[in-house]
């Protein structure tokens, strides 16, 4: 009965994580802080409560933690461990270590439970159930931006928005900004096309398609470049993944598949392309067009930034400047740089600027390095290159395990390739709601590739 009730209370705290988003719905937290804050502090509490269940659930049964300690298995578990130990060796570090841990307390809270559910390693079927309920939330979340979008406002009496004229347009719901609520749709978009083939029943599949519309069709009101492009590299994978696993599926359903996502694709391009302009796909493509060209000032405001974050690399190259200090050293890495190099670029932006500061580098593989250092940015790279060999080997490894299990896998994969490819764009590992997705994915879609490699009748109730 403990074991039984230590499990529940730990699918519990998961599944509130999965739920994030209609939490905030209301902004009166019992906190004195402000509304970001506090949805940190709700992330801190279920992640930390997820990481206790998980190890007490261990602890009243330890035959159940006996796991296959496989290379790649404890491959994870150690970058986990260095992610961890990096983040603290630089806010230990930096200029100012108070602030700085209490701004990395968050994500190494979501890396500890990134590390206990690979060493848990979950049975497929209880990451279905919470990637299912992941995807009917993020279903929620879309329509109610849609519905925003098309004048019915249900949740604005409930939700203060802040700066709503600065944004383009009215799909913002939850979030906040409308880069944001992309950012948390477009992995899950990509996750429900895949699960439209790992269901395994009728009505599984189209309510997996339904999510997909839902949570896809707000990436393109939004007008979010980052999104976007991750939601295609994370199509692209998952493609390629079912090519390789079509092996396993009849010459009529390998054709059916392709010649569906063909015409997807080739609808997608053909809406973006010929969208007039003052529509929502019509800024899309304005926006996209908008890369190529350096004297867009949201453009120019990234060189930027990205540049300040290459000078706070030089300046401390191993350990960096500390978690969370990117916005209190950018005054002076922006100083540093000005005096050095000069340039009219910089006095542009200078004055375009007026005197604010990048809190972000929009850029989260640079903020990481600028952050933590070499140190922490190779352990960061240390997580991701074995996970993206487990998944590879999972997806295209010569097995007898059904179907439905490796397109899970390749699903996860794909949508936890959105979120990798959108940070390269935007910053979504240092915002509550898409750190937490990202975090969750990365688990849920290594401990899926590593689930080949034990007897899943041994897992953890």
């Amino acid at each position: 009965m403990p074991v039984r009730a230590v499990a529940k209370s730990r699918d519990l705290a998961t599944a509130m994580l999965c739920m994030l988003p209609p939490l905030y719905l209301s902004t009166k937290l019992p906190t004195l802080h402000t509304v970001t804050d506090n949805k940190w502090l709700v992330v801190v509490f279920l992640s930390a409560l997820a990481v206790f269940l998980i190890a007490l659930g261990a602890a009243v049964r330890p035959a159940a933690s006996d796991r296959s300690r496989s290379p790649l298995r404890m491959a994870l578990l150690i970058g986990a461990a260095a992610l961890v130990a990096t983040h603290l060796l630089s806010a230990l570090l930096s200029r100012e270590p108070g602030f700085s841990l209490g701004v990395t307390l968050p994500s190494l809270v979501l890396m500890v439970l990134f590390g206990a559910i690979i060493w848990q390693a979950p049975r497929r079927d209880d990451i279905r159930k919470f990637v299912a309920l992941a995807i009917a939330t993020g279903a929620l979340v879309g329509a109610c931006a849609l519905a925003q979008h098309g004048g019915f406002d249900p949740l604005g009496a409930l939700v203060r928005y802040h700066e709503v004229g600065r944004y383009r347009t009215g799909v913002y719901v939850t979030l906040g900004n409308p880069e944001y609520l992309a950012g948390y749709l477009a992995p899950l978009a990509v996750a429900a096309l895949g699960l439209v083939a790992a269901s395994r029943d009728c009505r599984g599949k189209c309510a997996a398609l339904a999510a997909a519309i839902l949570t896809a069709v707000p990436v393109f009101l939004s007008g979010s470049r980052g999104a976007f492009l991750g939601m295609v590299a994370g199509a692209v994978v998952l493609l390629t993944g079912a090519l390789v696993c079509a092996r396993q599926f009849s010459r009529r359903a390998r054709i059916g598949g392709l010649v569906a996502v063909g015409a997807l694709v080739a609808a997608v391009i053909a809406a973006v392309w010929s969208a007039p302009r003052e529509t929502a796909a019509g800024l899309l493509r304005t926006r996209l067009g908008d890369l190529a060209n350096p004297y867009s000032s949201s453009i120019r405001n990234r060189i930027v930034f990205n540049l300040m974050g290459l000078e706070m690399i030089a300046t401390r190259p191993v350990v960096g400047v500390g978690p969370g200090m990117f916005g209190a050293e950018f005054p002076r890495a922006f100083l540093e740089h000005t005096q050095r190099e000069g340039g009219v670029a910089l006095e542009m932006f200078a004055r375009d600027f007026s005197g604010r500061i990048a809190e972000h580098a929009h850029n989260d593989w640079v903020e990481i390095w600028a952050e933590t250092g070499t140190l922490g940015f190779a352990a960061w790279l240390w997580v991701v290159v074995v996970w993206a060999i487990a998944v590879a080997r999972a997806v295209g490894r010569r097995t007898a395990e059904p179907p439905s299990d490796r397109l899970l896998t390749l699903a996860l994969t794909a949508a936890t390739v959105v979120i990798l490819v959108n940070a390269l764009f935007n910053f979504p590992l240092h915002e509550p709601v898409r750190a937490t997705l990202f975090w969750l994915l990365l688990a849920w879609s290594g401990s899926a590739a590593l689930s080949g490699n034990y007897d899943p009748s041994r897992s953890q109730v």
